[in-house]
């Protein structure tokens, strides 16, 4: 007869899902059809950005759990890999997917000129995160550079545009400009601040300033300790489980990319950062995973995996 104590069809189907590229690889030819979409014209640049912070993580996440399918381990091991993993997720998809699509605004108005200013609702203050976005004049001033006050501290920026050369059939070339028109501005409100001041305006634009007001719940200064504790977390679930980089690097590789996202995209540049993320994130993440798991490596002492004994549902026992 069956073994009731046996594991369940459920938990052999997450196993056989954890074991296998196919979960990972279905994350990445989403991001990679989002991105087809949007080449054609058929998903913007927010959603776009959007499918690929959410698909990037998901896929690191699932490769970090793969060690769960294998029999012989600890609960705690199992834990840390489990705990690893959902935190790498979270830092991630969270941070990035708020500069990509933040959704309503606390406050919002149009700053036009020098001695400009907007209402802030009542009673707002503490940390807050601005979205300052403005389009270029054609033909203007390459650069346009601004200055808010009403907060603690004046939040100066730039909006710019750059150029660069693209080959255009076999021996042409075109000259290529790339309008960075939108940015993200940390920013702490005083109480009893009433308004914000547009109090510098040098360059030409082709229409007001749009800021936005959102609450920040994650600065970047937290962000990035968060994250340095998550890819420890990491190192210390690969020493448990005896392995060299398996979960470290995939984390470190998934954090690097969010942390680049989350510092350079936003609503209208969204697939630049993203796919640069994924890039350059790979680089300089499986780095700090592999420092990161040299290190705990030193600290933390692998496990004695246990004998493992497993019968599928429906097995006749003995």
């Amino acid at each position: 007869m069956a073994d009731p104590t046996g594991p369940s069809p459920l938990a052999y189907w997450l196993e056989e899902a954890l074991t296998s590229w196919i979960l990972p690889l279905a994350a990445l030819a989403i991001a990679v059809i989002a991105g087809l979409l949007s080449f054609a014209g058929v998903l913007s640049e927010q959603a776009t950005g959007a499918v690929v912070v959410v698909a990037a993580p998901f896929a690191a996440a699932f490769f970090m759990l793969r060690p769960l399918g294998e029999g012989g381990h600890s609960s705690l091991a199992r834990g840390l890999v489990a705990a690893a993993a959902l935190a790498t997720l979270v830092l991630t998809a969270w941070p990035a997917l708020s500069a990509v699509a933040p959704g309503e605004p606390l406050f919002r108005g149009e700053l036009a000129r020098e001695g400009d200013a907007m209402a802030l609702p009542d009673g707002f203050s503490g940390k807050a995160r601005l979205l300052v976005a403005g389009p270029l004049r054609q033909g203007g001033e390459p650069q346009v550079s601004f200055g808010i006050s009403g907060a603690a501290e004046p939040v100066d920026g730039k909006l710019e545009r750059t150029f660069s050369t693209a080959r255009v059939g076999r021996s042409g070339r075109a000259r290529v400009a790339h309008d960075h028109t939108a940015d993200w501005f940390e920013a702490s409100i005083p109480p009893g601040t009433r308004e914000l001041k547009l109090t510098r305006l040098n360059g030409q634009l082709a229409g007001p300033l749009l800021v936005a007001g959102y609450r920040d719940l994650l600065p970047h200064g937290l962000l990035l300790a968060l994250c340095a504790a998550a890819l420890l977390l990491a190192a210390a679930a690969d020493a448990r489980f005896g392995l060299k980089g398996n979960t470290a690097v995939a984390s470190g590789m998934s954090l690097s990319f969010g942390l680049l996202v989350a510092f350079n995209a936003t609503p209208s540049g969204a697939v630049g950062p993203a796919v640069g993320g994924v890039v350059l994130g790979a680089i300089v993440g499986s780095l700090a995973g592999w420092i990161a798991e040299l290190v705990m490596r030193r600290l933390v002492r692998p496990e004695q995996r246990l004998a493992a004994k497993k019968k599928r549902p429906g097995a006749e026992a003995a």
